[in-house]
């Protein structure tokens, strides 16, 4: 185990907790988007750079943006926070934001293939994405099909269970 694996297991534990006790929903929305970056990260680390990529782009980025934008739906974007109980972190997020751009930056500039191009796709053996489309969208359409269905069923039932008794606009 190095170090790399401490601190990302810390994050997750951490974010995952915090996710589930957030009494203000827009912080557990943004905590479980930090979650999913930090578990693409452990998965790029584990050399599934297609799954990292996908975490970070479909669920912290496309999903977390539909939930934010319903939790911002159904509040009527004025929420009574009270007093800000960490106000020196926002003296730190600057400095934070830097390193992880710099970690970034690193990470993809100091990227090396650790192997060729064509003993890579043999090792492969048809794991790339170019494999996985046919089979996602041939053998498993009706389960795509029928999540993106109840995703939709439970917006529109958020919604309406959201909605006043009357009928009135508010």
């Amino acid at each position: 185990m190095n170090l790399f694996d401490l601190v990302a297991g810390v994050v997750l534990l951490l974010t995952g907790f915090l996710a589930v006790q957030s009494k203000n929903a827009v912080h557990a929305a943004l905590a479980l988007a930090a979650n999913f970056i930090v578990m693409g990260t452990v998965f790029m680390r584990l050399e599934a750079r297609f799954l990292g990529w996908i975490e970070i782009i479909v669920y912290a980025g496309a999903i977390m943006v539909l939930f934010i934008f319903v939790i911002m739906l159904l509040y009527d974007a004025k929420a009574d926070l009270g007093v800000d109980p960490l106000p020196w972190l926002r003296l730190w997020a600057p400095g934070v934001a830097a390193l992880l751009f710099l970690g970034l930056a690193w990470a993809f500039f100091g990227f090396r293939a650790p192997l060729d191009m064509a003993t890579a796709k043999a090792a492969l053996f048809g794991g790339t994405a170019q494999a996985l489309g046919p089979v996602l969208w041939r053998d498993w359409l009706y389960a795509v099909l029928l999540v993106a269905a109840l995703l939709l069923v439970a917006t529109v039932a958020a919604v309406a269970l959201v909605k006043p008794e009357g009928g009135e606009e508010r």
